[in-house]
């Protein structure tokens, strides 16, 4: 099955998760985390494909803005991943890392496409080669983001790789060339960041 069909078959857990933003555009307006009055990210997306007239905090200004069309395809292909099992049966089914959190914030697990980490170090904005999720207090898994990752044997040049006009960030610990994307969390640290402050591991089991 090649990656374009994996992505084909969760379609219809997408075109769920819009018909119950249709239905219930409320639940969904609120389904950020606790306390936030707000849209959640995947309610103003979501909102968007309807066709629905966004609420004025889906439009506020922030560093996206420079990649918002490319944030929008990458939000909209991923939109079933809120899912883990949905992204586990299209091939984001081998957790590489146990639940990340330091003091400058949480990572959450680091959910890999064995099949894009091993394709020689190429990026694709559709195929991130890891997802990002933690635990929930309900034992779910809340998607946070992705990661994009080039091994450093597969990276040859002098400069450092760079995707979404940002340079991939080192870490010499994992031998890695790597881009955190806080795509469906919001960081206020930084959509880009390694990071994000409101991510910690509270609800993971003990490893």
């Amino acid at each position: 099955m090649t990656r374009y069909n994996k992505l084909i078959n969760t379609l219809p857990a997408a075109l769920a998760l819009l018909m119950l933003a249709f239905a219930a555009p409320t639940a969904f307006a609120q389904s950020g985390p606790p306390g936030d009055a707000g849209p959640s990210m995947r309610y103003c997306v979501l909102l968007g494909m309807l066709g629905g007239n966004l609420p004025p905090e889906c439009l506020d200004e922030s560093e996206e803005d420079d990649y918002s069309a490319e944030l929008d395809q990458l939000r909209l292909a991923t939109v079933a991943f809120h899912s883990h099992d949905v992204a586990a049966a299209a091939g984001w089914d081998t957790t590489i890392s146990e639940c990340v959190e330091a003091p400058p914030g949480g990572m959450g697990y680091h959910v890999a496409n064995l099949d894009y980490l091993a394709d020689g170090g190429q990026l694709s904005l559709l195929e991130p080669e890891v997802l990002l999720y933690v635990p929930a207090e309900d034992g779910s898994m809340a998607f946070l983001g992705v990661e994009y990752i080039i091994p450093a044997e597969d990276w040859k040049q002098e400069e450092p790789p760079e995707f979404f006009g940002r340079e991939l960030r080192f870490n010499p610990n994992l031998d890695i060339w790597a881009l955190h994307v806080w795509s469906a969390r919001e960081n206020p640290a930084g959509l880009f960041e390694d990071f994000n402050p409101e991510v910690d591991c509270a609800f993971a089991a003990e490893e």
